[in-house]
């Protein structure tokens, strides 16, 4: 659970009415292993409100659950009682952080500060870029790999293994798991990439051609060709 500190009292100028108006300041500190939001930035169009209001709506029990939080830690500072769902009628957002210009990029965003000012309930989010790294799992030390290579890549001998040591076949299992994992991992990563990518050329076609039923008929098979294609290949 984040802290939320005592809050801040300023007087600042509201822009709308040009009267100097009370303003609470709430600030958030979250440890390193608390988690907030994340998306992919392919460019820096992408890091903007948009974005983020489409990362609230994916995790909206990740953003309720941070509401209540809040609520339930300041409620002594408020002069009644107020709900999740009151907040989220009036709360608007501001985002800012270090651009990197390294895409594609992870960006991780997380609510630094809560702002009131008269009846604005501002949310302030900052964002981290983390440039996409390739992850390959290590191999333990205590493996023993043989001069084996194929295209780079070392192999492991299974016939050079003793027939009785049971610890090393277990170990070249565990080496399997890992790399499957990690190749699970990557098409997970592909698989959500792709959905972004998806929802971004749908909302540029909505933006120029207007909503509309929108099939997949053109990608259907048959499902009588597809069955004598795999014939022939079989």
């Amino acid at each position: 659970m984040p802290t939320f500190k005592t809050p801040s009292y300023s007087k600042v100028l509201d822009p709308k009415t040009g009267n100097n108006v009370s303003c609470y300041t709430f600030y958030i500190i979250f440890l390193k292993e608390e988690n907030g939001l994340c998306f992919v930035a392919e460019k820096k169009e992408d890091i903007c409100l948009k974005t983020l209001e489409n990362c609230v709506m994916e995790d909206i029990k990740w953003w309720n659950q941070f509401l209540l939080q809040f609520l339930q830690a300041s409620a002594s500072f408020f002069s009644k009682p107020y709900t999740v769902e009151h907040i989220n009628r009036i709360a608007k957002h501001t985002i800012n952080g270090n651009n990197t210009d390294n895409y594609p990029s992870n960006v991780l965003l997380k609510p630094i500060k809560i702002q009131i000012m008269g009846s604005q309930f501002i949310v302030n989010w900052e964002y981290v870029m983390e440039p996409m790294r390739i992850d390959i799992p290590d191999i333990e030390e205590d493996v023993p790999v043989h001069d084996v290579t194929v295209n780079g890549l070392q192999e492991l001998n299974i016939d050079q293994l003793p027939v009785n040591s049971t610890e090393e076949i277990v170990r070249v299992d565990n080496l399997a798991k890992s790399y499957d994992k990690q190749r699970l991992r990557e098409v997970r990563w592909k698989a959500k990439l792709a959905l972004y990518k998806a929802n971004r050329e749908l909302e540029k076609y909505c933006d120029k051609y207007g909503v509309e039923e929108i099939t997949d008929s053109d990608s259907e098979w048959n499902s009588s060709e597809e069955e004598e294609e795999e014939e022939v290949q079989l």
